[in-house]
């Protein structure tokens, strides 16, 4: 129930859920009864999100301020002493990017994948806790049909949820309230049901309907019947889209699609194919209008572009407009409840949907020149990996090193992990190569010149042809790579006659040092006698600087003078180095777990980059 009395004002934004907002006001303060670890939960639609926001809306100063709380229940009102918790949303991120993400918040030095799990272990302190909310745990992966909330669940919400040290509050499905649970003592957890008393609230599901429909008997009847505030809100947009006919009564999301599809004289299935893009799409980009037609045709096998544009009133209920990244408008699934339905319904012929999807978007991207996907559409180069991957499509993309390189890395990398751990699965060589240099891609953020180079290179290492980086500034060029175990060191040395080397030292093997000709990766077999170092005079002459960090390599362009004017280039590694070094004509030397390379700047002199060489 609502619990209020009329002394006391339900939330303004919430309009109920008394009970719950008292719990949760106590777990704000952290009185002695209240358990470190709440968790909010409920059917898709139940109002998680409405709750946790009304919540925080009261724990925030500044949006506090613009509330009246004196008229609200006192025990529903945290202390205003407090400042406004951390909140770290899941939406559309992956585990292992939301325990980065608790790791920038709360220990910004980490730069380890391996330090993690002892940055989420080492949180806070039993005198001194860190508060840490998660919400939108439903919402949490990249691409649809993922169990990414289990493993935030594992990963993420137990480890903080054991530690002495934080109090924890979380929106989630109710299986992952469940899983918590049992791994959790009871004593320091509690969950929110809200389907289930006493944090369920019936009259403000009542009240609800009463504002969502003008008929005062009908609003009684839709709130007997609907199984959440989300029905109730879709059954509202339905006689706003449609006024005409009679009033809709739906029980869940999908009633509401076949009752509202019923009222506008439609079929539920024009309706649904129409909606199937928006529902099977993972989160970000919303889809732009001028791809919603081709994309809805592709998926019907027919044309859906007139029933699209006389679609308002069918649609209406059912979409949220959003402006692209172009600034163009677009469009967004209204919730991820009737996302549910809708992928729930196309059951086995969810594979062909995805694939025809898959066909629509590729179908946009322009062929015939060497930047094609850096002018697909950023829906396209988003969403696609998705698609293809649920559609069966994926592993003859990866042999495309334009879309390996153009797509969301964070997104594509999901897709690929995904195909990988498929034991039937056979990734091409590009696409491993692609994949052991994911967990840089996407923790660097790199620019997609980097990426190319940084492609380029592995591939070159993997034995496989050289990519075409043409149209792209790449900073440099891989010349060459060589399989060589166990290295700890390299170095450029001089021969006699005036050519540079590149000597590799790997301790314990006969002999210690193995040289290749820098420009051709040619073995050499000159006494090592007869070689020399660089000297500090040949290398303050060249026109880059050198700086090595375990993992890194940055380039930095002399004047004139010998003066370092700044950096102008770098090599990201995937692991850490074993060494690095600059010839004196400027070449860079590499050493790494899979070898050795040699690297031609981008910068360097006309003179020094006229010579054709590489394999």
């Amino acid at each position: 129930m609502t619990d209020t009395t009329a002394a006391h004002q339900p939330h303004p934004y919430l309009g109920g859920r008394a009970a719950a907002l008292r719990t949760l006001a106590a777990w704000r303060a952290g009185t002695a009864d209240a358990p470190r670890t709440v968790l909010i939960t409920g059917d898709s639609g139940s109002g998680r999100t409405r709750l946790l926001t009304a919540f925080l809306m009261l724990s925030d100063p500044a949006h506090r301020a613009r509330i009246d709380t004196t008229t609200l229940d006192p025990a529903t009102v945290p202390p205003a002493d407090l400042p406004a918790p951390p909140v770290l949303d899941a939406t559309g991120l992956t585990a292992v990017q939301l325990r980065w993400l608790l790791a920038d918040t709360f220990a910004p030095d980490t730069d380890r994948s391996e330090h993690l799990p002892a940055v989420l272990a080492g949180l806070g302190t039993p005198q001194q806790p860190q508060t840490v909310v998660v919400a939108d745990i439903d919402r949490a992966g990249l691409l649809t049909g993922t169990d990414e909330a289990a493993r935030i669940t594992t990963e993420v919400l137990l480890p903080l949820a054991l530690n002495p040290g934080v109090r924890l509050l979380a929106d989630l499905p109710r299986t992952e309230a469940d899983r918590l649970a049992k791994d959790v003592p009871a004593g320091q957890l509690r969950i929110l049901d809200l389907d289930q008393d006493p944090w369920r609230d019936p009259d403000a599901l009542l009240r609800q309907a009463e504002l969502a429909v003008p008929d005062l008997t009908v609003a009684r009847q839709l709130a007997a019947v609907a199984d959440s505030p989300l029905v109730v809100r879709l059954a509202g947009w339905s006689v706003q889209a449609h006024p005409a006919g009679p009033l809709p009564l739906p029980r869940s999301a999908g009633d509401a699609l076949d009752l509202h599809a019923e009222r506008c004289g439609n079929d539920e299935l024009t309706l649904r194919r129409l909606l199937a893009p928006l529902a099977l799409a993972g989160p970000g980009e919303p889809l732009p209008f001028d791809l919603w037609g081709p994309v809805a045709s592709a998926v019907a096998g027919k044309d859906l572009g007139p029933a699209l544009a006389a679609g308002r009133d069918l649609l209406l209920p059912f979409f949220d407009l959003a402006s692209t990244a172009a600034g163009t408008p677009g469009a967004r699934i209204v919730h991820p409840a009737v996302a549910d339905e809708i992928r729930e319904r196309l059951g086995r012929t969810a594979r062909e949907v995805h694939r025809r999807i898959a066909t629509a978007l590729l179908a946009t991207v322009p062929g015939g020149h060497p930047r094609r996907w850096a002018a697909a559409a950023p829906y396209v180069r988003e969403q696609l990996a998705g698609h293809a991957l649920h559609g069966g499509l994926l592993d003859q993309l990866l042999t495309d090193p334009g879309f390996l390189l153009h797509a969301e890395q964070h997104r594509l990398r999901a897709a690929v992990d995904r195909l990988a751990a498929d034991p039937t699965a056979d990734l091409p060589p590009l696409g491993r190569t692609w994949l052991r240099l994911a967990p840089l891609f996407t923790r660097q953020e790199l620019d997609v010149e980097l990426r190319a180079a940084l492609l380029d290179h592995a591939a070159c290492q993997d034995g496989l042809p050289s990519l075409d980086t043409t149209g792209l500034d790449v900073p440099w060029h891989t010349l060459w790579a060589r399989p060589l175990t166990g290295v700890d060191a390299v170095t450029a040395a001089v021969r006699p006659d005036g050519s540079h080397l590149l000597v590799a030292h790997h301790p314990g093997r006969e002999p210690e040092l193995t040289a290749y000709d820098a420009r051709t990766g040619e073995a050499d077999h000159t006494d090592p006698g007869q070689l020399a170092r660089p000297d500090g005079e040949q290398r303050a002459a060249g026109a880059l600087a050198l700086s090595i960090g375990s993992d890194y390599v940055r380039l930095w362009q002399r004047d004139a003078d010998g003066a370092v004017t700044g950096p102008s280039a770098a090599f990201l590694s995937a692991a850490p180095l074993a060494g690095a070094d600059l010839t004196p004509d400027g070449l860079l030397l590499i050493a790494d777990a899979h070898g050795v390379s040699v690297l031609r700047p981008a910068v360097l002199s006309a003179e020094v980059a006229a010579h054709p060489v590489g394999p």
